[in-house]
């Protein structure tokens, strides 16, 4: 495998030697090479990944948002549980009340 930069053959040489002889005879001209990686495929790849992050938020804040409902909408089915059962109850008074005013009668 040929050497992508000049700041890589020199890693290379330093710290893994032998490995670095073979892609030093796999790169046509060391002296030809930019000192470092292309700036375009790295920001290529920064951009990647921040899409991928940026999706990733969108998600979580989309499972939190539906989660937030989910937990309204329970709310609102307890409140509107409450509100029969107390209209229920009122109606039942009234025609206790309304038998009881009509034997008086």
């Amino acid at each position: 495998m040929p050497f992508k930069s000049k700041a890589q053959a020199r890693f290379m040489f330093a710290k893994h030697p032998q490995i670095a002889k073979e892609f030093a005879e796999a790169t046509p001209s060391i002296k030809k090479l930019p000192e470092h990686k292309s700036t375009k495929e790295s920001k290529m790849k920064h951009e990647a990944k921040h899409e991928a992050k940026k999706e990733h938020h969108k998600k979580e804040h989309h499972k939190k948002e539906h989660k937030a409902k989910n937990e309204d909408h329970k709310h609102m089915h307890h409140h509107h549980s409450e509100m029969k059962k107390h209209h229920e109850k009122e109606i039942r008074h009234h025609e206790k009340m309304m038998k009881h005013h009509s034997k008086k009668k």
